[in-house]
């Protein structure tokens, strides 16, 4: 079953998606946020990101299926993740046969639930990613530096320009917009909310 009414939010560690999700629910839609703690290997991937990298992706990809799955029959869903954004930390972080399987893995998904009905993609400088970071106070994320929010924006722009004209795609500098006043001005008003699917 074709589960393609959402829409989802791509970008790096602290673009502010999780924010923007938040702002969205105020017209209308329904936010599905990532519960990150509830990885049981997302601390340990954090300390040492090479050896944990694998069963923490796979763990992610799972988490968003499921919450996906779970919200189908719900009008307007937003996510504050995206599959984008999982295949770019595999870009990352996996080589060889088991980037191959996360892949295989996300084809399999995909084929399942399809594309999104749009894609927010939020840019914003690495700079500012990292003070967004140590101002949050994660402290399981103080060990991210500037070279790897680098490699992961690189593999997030390869996949966005990948699917650029096969999804509908908004692009948001977060770093020069206030949430609340795209939302309201700009980007999605009352308006654009349609009925996309029956709430149970």
């Amino acid at each position: 079953m074709m589960m393609n009414n959402r829409i989802e939010i791509c970008g790096n560690i602290a673009s502010g998606k999780t924010s923007l999700c938040r702002n969205l629910q105020s017209k209308g839609y329904l936010p599905i946020f990532e519960n990150f703690q509830a990885n049981p290997f997302y601390e340990a991937f954090y300390q040492n990101p090479t050896a944990y990298s694998f069963e923490t992706g796979l763990t992610f990809l799972l988490q968003h299926y499921h919450s996906i799955k779970v919200k189908s029959n719900f009008a307007n869903p937003v996510c504050d993740y995206s599959y984008i954004l999982d295949m770019a930390y595999a870009d990352v972080n996996l080589s060889g046969n088991r980037h191959r399987i996360f892949s295989d893995l996300i084809q399999e998904i995909q084929e399942e639930i399809g594309p999104p009905l749009k894609i927010i993609y939020l840019v914003c400088s690495k700079k500012i990613l990292l003070e967004r970071i140590v101002y949050r106070e994660r402290k399981t994320e103080f060990t991210i530096d500037i070279k790897y929010l680098q490699d992961l924006s690189h593999a997030i722009q390869s996949r966005i320009n990948a699917l650029s004209s096969q999804t509908d795609m908004t692009e948001i500098n977060s770093e020069l917009v206030n949430f609340t006043r795209i939302v309201d001005e700009q980007f999605l008003s009352s308006n654009d909310v349609g009925d996309h699917g029956a709430n149970t």
